[in-house]
């Protein structure tokens, strides 16, 4: 650079720097003495109110009751008289199986009945037992065996008399034994026939209830949730045939975190809410466990859910809030006065008509309302209104809200 013009640079430079710094120097005299304008706020005094705890939770709802219905005999399906969705109640027919090989069960086994109770002289599957002395068999074994006692007793009394021979006597008294002998066994053989019937009459029954178990029916009024069987599909004893779930009401099963064990009690109010509506649903607390899972530290309620007109419907994720019975003082303020910065909440309070911001600690949510449990204390003013216009140290004119 030729030197001379840098000096004449600097020269000029060097004018107009006195300028500058006298121009910002200038001020407006009526700035400098004018008052700081205040912002008008609404605020209130924070206070503390004793509210009832409540525990958010989360589940599924389900039936009150759901069942897998299962067949209890082997057989082909016939026909399905209810499907997926289908309304049903108790005693209503499901499905039924082919049940001819039963029916000859049963004839079979009736015959078996009708020969034994033929032997006893009966004819109805359900007459009464004879008494087993009553019986013909019975009764002519025992005049068989009172005859051939009075044989043996007056010959006994002839030989006593050296009138009968010893031989004769002999022969009277092994007929009293074998008479006797006949007479035992006679009994014996009523009361096996007796025993027969009676176990005849219980297979007979098995049988018949086969046959009746071949028509697979609903245990109880509710819905069909799933149906596991076709026409012509050949299913064995217990296999799985549809699964029927009550509608109303439902239940709600949820896990609460250990320390709330002493507030939650049967017939606690629970309100739940799903995705499906945009409104509340209410229930209470109908089960309770008695003990503590030692793996995640909490318990488990059942919450009964009534649901009429089946808007809800089981399987439906739930979120659920349990009022229980802690009773606590605590200091709340509007949600709409907190403010979020980078993970710090605080509030702006007004001492002395100046704004001061006050770092906190937030709890529970209550509506509109939230909990300071931390840098707040009864008595405070909190500003409501105006929070992006004001900042640490701004002037406030305050008017009381609500």
């Amino acid at each position: 650079m030729n030197p001379n013009h840098a000096a004449r640079v600097l020269i000029t430079v060097s004018m107009f720097f006195p300028l500058a710094v006298m121009g910002c120097s200038r001020q407006d005299p009526a700035v400098i003495a004018g008052p700081e304008t205040p912002v008008r706020v609404e605020a209130i005094q924070v206070k503390a109110d004793n509210i009832t705890r409540t525990v958010d939770l989360v589940g599924t709802l389900e039936g009150e009751r759901e069942v897998t219905v299962s067949s209890e005999v082997s057989g082909r399906v016939l026909a399905f008289h209810a499907d997926l969705g289908d309304h049903v109640t108790k005693g209503q027919v499901l499905v039924e199986l082919d049940s001819r090989e039963l029916v000859l069960a049963v004839e079979r086994q009736r015959a078996a009945l009708q020969q034994v109770l033929a032997s006893l002289g009966l004819t109805a599957e359900t007459d009464p037992m004879p008494d087993p002395a009553q019986t013909s068999v019975v009764r002519r074994a025992a005049a068989d065996l009172a005859d051939a006692r009075i044989n043996f007793e007056r010959v006994q009394a002839l030989l006593a008399k050296g009138v009968a021979a010893r031989q004769v006597y002999d022969v009277a008294e092994a007929r009293l034994k074998a008479s006797e002998a006949n007479h035992t066994s006679a009994l014996e053989g009523v009361n096996n026939l007796v025993a027969q019937v009676e176990n005849l009459r219980a297979q007979l029954a098995i049988a018949r209830k086969k046959v009746a178990d071949a028509v697979i029916r609903a245990p109880f009024d509710g819905a069909v949730r799933a149906r596991m069987v076709e026409v012509g599909q050949y299913i064995k004893e217990q296999g799985p045939v549809m699964s029927i779930t009550a509608m109303n009401p439902l239940k709600l099963r949820a896990s609460i975190p250990e320390q709330w064990f002493p507030y939650v009690a049967i017939g606690a109010r629970v309100a739940l809410v799903v995705e499906a509506y945009n409104e509340t649903f209410q229930g209470r607390v109908a089960r309770l466990a008695r003990a503590v899972d030692p793996q995640t530290r909490t318990f488990v309620i059942e919450a009964e859910v009534n649901n009429p007109g089946e808007r809800l419907r089981p399987g439906l994720f739930a979120r659920a809030n349990l009022t229980t019975s802690r009773m606590d003082a605590v200091v709340r303020v509007p949600a709409s006065a907190v403010i979020s910065y980078y993970g710090v909440q605080k509030v702006y309070t007004v001492e002395n008509s100046r704004i001061v911001e006050q770092v906190i600690k937030l709890g529970d949510r209550f509506g509109d309302f939230i909990e300071v449990v931390e840098g707040l204390k009864p008595g405070a003013w909190i500003a409501t209104t105006g929070l992006t216009k004001i900042q640490q140290g701004s002037r406030v004119e305050t008017v009381k809200g609500n």
